[in-house]
């Protein structure tokens, strides 16, 4: 059975509140995020339609360096999974970040899949590379579907299933525990 795990070695996942918001504005103005609002209409609708959400803190600084969410839960057994690690603890605290926030959406609902839309490809994505790279699955690629910094972006459409969670994605999280 598996267990909501929201700590590794290096990081802790803490519920984000309404007084977070700011602080995740900050964190998503600085990696690029695009498409966000102005900062007050950000912090007035934080939280809403989100199924949990998580600050990213390091156990050894206590220092907020992500943001995690979940949202789209549905009845087919999906969610849809954000993960944000500013860009200085990125290449370090990624993988941790990624493989907690899929581990709660396996252990706290019928998840069947776990999406990750991004403009990278997996490894750089999610964090995940060698044979723990075989678990993410690439569902499709929305070509030219995103506009921000003046071009044109690919959208990759990932996923981990919990077939492929159970058998490679809970021994990864058990390295990083």
């Amino acid at each position: 059975m598996l267990f909501p795990h929201t700590e590794s070695q290096r990081i802790t996942l803490t519920s984000a509140r309404a007084a977070d918001a700011g602080q995740v504005y900050e964190i998503l103005f600085q990696l690029g995020r695009a498409g966000l609002p102005m900062v007050d209409t950000f912090v007035e609708a934080f939280g809403q339609g989100l199924a949990a959400c998580f600050l990213v803190r390091r156990k050894d600084t206590g220092e907020v360096v992500g943001f995690t969410s979940l949202t789209e839960l549905s009845p087919a057994g999906h969610v849809q999974a954000e993960v944000y690690v500013a860009a200085g603890h990125r290449d370090e605290l990624l993988v941790d970040a990624t493989m907690l926030t899929a581990n709660f959406a396996f252990s706290m609902w019928r998840t069947r899949k776990v999406y990750f839309y991004t403009t990278e490809k997996a490894s750089v994505a999610l964090g995940v590379d060698g044979d723990h790279l075989t678990m993410v699955r690439e569902e499709a690629v929305l070509p030219s579907h995103a506009y921000f910094h003046g071009r044109r972006w690919d959208v990759n459409v990932l996923a981990i299933y919990r077939d492929q969670w159970d058998s490679c994605g809970v021994d990864l999280l058990k390295q990083l525990l």
